[in-house]
């Protein structure tokens, strides 16, 4: 009997190559893998990636609550590289414009605000209806905001980077996915993606939440520096004029005017001199007797000796006043301080060209 026919070698072949093709397969999906589990990016290199692209920025948006010394702020701020914020906040409840610029610090707010923050039980002559910006008094008002400058910022995010150790959770803000940082006091949330920018920054001293959008334009620098031009109009409710002296025996009978001299001084922190603009007001018979007219002028503060500030009233009412039987009348004086000299505006407008 013939032996049987020899097989053909093409089973084994199919058979290699079928193997052949599972290792092939086993390899490429291993590289996969590694692949995969290689570009996956560390905690260090997320934070690092994050600062790098939040160190290009000009401006950065916070949107959120800020700390403000002990009093409460929440709204939306603009803050430059160099410091310099402004925006719609709520402060104790109120809502206003905040600009700081290089240590001062001025809010655009109503004629009700300002009597409530200068503890004036009537309304300064010089206020109107509507908005005006005015200086807030500094040991009211601690604005942190080189904590939170697009260069500060970044400073914090490197610094996360190298302290932390805990893998980011997932989680959302602004609408979008997020990786959460928690380093000790700092919380940092970046943008689950390949090229991670900052969302949000919360920390617990200063009191900071805020939601982050970077921005490498200049347009709020712009709106800043028209802001700061209207200072030009502003005034300095943190600083309190008195009249230290009087100049007797300057108003007689049947006179058709009364000539009033006192001698101003204020106490303030600034070491400029300070410009006032003084009214003096005079009523007839007793403190709040008949109006009997108004003067104004405008002298310059220098020093704690005092400076004399004098002007006439000559009004009707006066002339008809002096003629009478009662001589007796009474000073009252009112101040308007400068809140911003035109060399002040000019160096804080030039200021933001290194922003």
């Amino acid at each position: 009997m013939p032996p049987p026919p020899r097989r053909s070698g093409s089973g084994a072949l199919i058979a290699l190559l079928v193997g052949g093709g599972l290792v092939l397969v086993i390899i490429i999906a291993v590289v996969v893998v590694v692949l995969t589990s290689k570009d996956e990016k560390s905690p260090k290199e997320y934070l690092n990636a994050a600062a790098d692209s939040l160190s290009t920025a000009r401006t950065v948006t916070l949107k959120g609550t800020l700390s403000s010394g002990a009093r409460p702020m929440s709204g939306e701020l603009t803050v430059t590289k160099g410091g310099r914020a402004s925006g719609p906040v709520t402060l104790d409840g109120t809502s206003l414009t905040l600009l700081a610029v290089d240590g001062k610090v001025y809010a655009k707010a109503d004629s009700s605000y300002w009597r409530t923050e200068s503890s004036l039980s009537t309304t300064p002559y010089f206020l109107k209806s509507g908005e005006q910006w005015g200086r807030l008094n500094a040991s009211k008002m601690t604005l942190e905001t080189r904590q939170v400058t697009p260069s500060a910022l970044t400073s914090k995010l490197r610094t996360a980077a190298f302290r932390t150790k805990l893998k980011p959770t997932k989680t959302t803000v602004q609408g979008r996915k997020a990786l959460k940082f928690n380093s000790g006091l700092t919380t940092i949330y970046l943008t689950d993606s390949d090229s991670p920018v900052l969302l949000r920054y919360e920390d617990v001293y200063p009191r900071i939440a805020v939601d982050v959008t970077p921005k490498t334009t200049g347009e709020a620098i712009n709106d800043m520096r028209e802001q700061i031009g209207e200072l030009k109009d502003s005034f300095d409710g943190s600083v309190r004029p008195t009249v230290v002296e009087w100049k007797k025996g300057l108003c007689s009978e049947n006179s058709s005017g009364c000539s009033v001299r006192g001698k101003v001084r204020a106490i303030t922190s600034s070491v400029s001199p300070v410009r006032v603009e003084v009214r003096y007001r005079l009523t007839g018979g007793t403190i709040s007797g008949k109006d009997l007219g108004d003067c104004k002028t405008t002298v310059t503060l220098s020093g704690s000796d005092g400076t004399w500030a004098e002007c006439r009233v000559a009004t009707s009412e006066w002339a008809a006043w002096s003629r009478g039987d009662n001589s007796r009348y009474y000073h009252h004086p009112e101040f308007r301080v400068e809140g911003a000299s035109s060399t002040e505006i000019q160096t804080m407008q030039s200021g933001l060209a290194s922003d």
